[in-house]
């Protein structure tokens, strides 16, 4: 019975209804001596013919490439981590960032926008005082032409008047 206990898993030993009568040990006996000799009983309960050594090594060979493939998958996932956690903190700075700079291109607009208004205001001033010095200019030469011309004319009454009393003179003279 030990022997055969060596080779059942423990799913099958629990299975074993033990009886008073012992008719569960005879059935358990009677399944083990009924497997080829060289067998072994599978966890699921299935036999087994012995493996060969090649077998062995070509079980040996891919348990360790497994396990290589799992150690890989392990350290990829870890590097996936780190890079994970470096692209989120880098990620999370670009937004900050990018924040700040809607931010203070908003500002700059806000502005830029009253700077325009305030250029736009000042050109509008600029084009009124030039309109008014232009204005003045032309009233400035009116007036100057008025002061000529009434000087001119003062001068040319003044010369007709010096002529008649100069003719008078000669009038009188000359008589």
């Amino acid at each position: 019975m030990e022997v055969l206990l060596q080779h059942m898993d423990q799913d099958q030993f629990n299975q074993i209804d033990v009886t008073s009568s012992g008719e569960t040990h005879h059935q358990a006996t009677k399944e083990y001596c009924s497997l080829p000799q060289g067998s072994i009983v599978s966890k699921n309960g299935h036999s087994q013919r012995l493996a060969s050594n090649s077998d062995l090594e070509k079980a040996e060979k891919k348990r360790k490439i497994d396990q290589a493939y799992r150690e890989r998958c392990k350290k990829t996932k870890t590097q996936m981590m780190r890079d994970l956690k470096t692209f989120g903190d880098e990620n999370e700075c670009l937004r900050v960032e990018n924040k700040t700079l809607k931010e203070q291109n908003a500002s700059m607009t806000q502005t830029l926008q009253s700077q325009t208004k305030e250029l736009h205001q000042h050109k509008n001033r600029l084009d009124q005082l030039k309109f008014e010095s232009e204005k003045q200019n032309a009233l400035v030469q009116v007036l100057s032409d008025l002061v000529v011309n009434s000087n001119l004319c003062h001068e040319n009454q003044k010369l007709k008047d010096e002529n008649a009393q100069l003719r008078q003179m000669v009038k009188l003279s000359g008589i």
